[in-house]
Parts: C-alpha cells; structure tokens; sequence
C-alpha cells in the first residue's frame, strides 16, 4: 500500500502524470469545503501533481456526484430495456452511495469513485453491470496500479 505522495512518484517511471496541471489552492479548498470528508491523498495529489489527462489518456478530474453517471448516453443504452434483453438485466437497486464522488475516467464504461462513508477506497462504479466495487484500498495505490502501471 503507498501511503505517501513521493513513494507514487517515485513508481512514475515513464512520467505519466507529467501531463497533470495542478489545482489552484482556491479550488483544493472549494473542493474540501464541499466534501470534507473526501480523500487527503486525492486532494494532496490534485494540489501538487494536478489534473486532467495523463500521457496515456487517463482522466483524473475535480471530483463530480458519480450519480450524473446517470445522464451519460453510455449509462442510458446500457441501462436500456433492449440492451438488458439481449445481454442480461442487471440486479434490481440503487447501488451507487449518496455520497460517491467520480474523480477518474478512461473514458470507457467506469468511473472511478471516491466514497467517504466507505472509508479510504477507490471504487470502480460499472455503467454497463452497474457495479460498485472496490478497486484499490486508497487513492495512493489506486494511482500507482490502475493509472501508472496500467499499458
């Protein structure tokens, strides 16, 4: 588990994360004032590495409720009485957490989320199964194994 900002950097070896434009200190306080429980090591990063699209195309981004996921054309085929009768319904329920903040994309079906009444994790939100699932423990680790390390 990467617990601190240099050890991330330290992994980026083929400096993915070059690309980020770090956040302005006005912003990383908005963003702490409106979800003061969101992630330190998410605003650490956005404040001192940045965001927007790494060299390899992955979105890191100022965090947004994950549930406009709902109005994503994307969401709504999958979503969509024809799509679920040919490639299966999924489970009945609202499973994306009132408080679950989108931070990530690579522009595919997921979003990657925050949740701070889930603790610490980095959550892989599915619009095609509509899945909640944990993706790594912490945003440190999510950065070191899914954004850098994914080719």
């Amino acid at each position: 588990m990467i617990n601190e900002l240099s050890q991330l950097l330290d992994l980026d070896h083929e400096n993915e994360l070059s690309s980020l434009e770090p956040a302005s200190d006005s912003d990383v306080m908005t963003i702490a004032e409106l979800y003061p429980n969101v992630s330190k090591q998410y605003l650490e990063l956005i404040r001192k590495v940045g965001t927007g699209s790494t060299t390899r195309g992955f979105e890191i981004y100022k965090p947004e409720p994950a549930r406009l996921v709902e109005q994503h054309s994307s969401f709504q085929i999958y979503q969509s009485d024809d799509y679920q009768r040919v490639y299966g319904r999924r489970l009945e329920g609202d499973i994306i957490p009132a408080d679950a903040l989108a931070i990530g994309d690579t522009g595919a079906s997921w979003r990657y989320c925050l949740c701070p009444s889930c603790g610490h994790a980095v959550f892989c939100l599915d619009m095609c199964g509509l899945a909640f699932e944990t993706e790594s423990e912490n945003f440190f680790s999510f950065v070191a194994n899914t954004v850098i390390r994914s080719k």
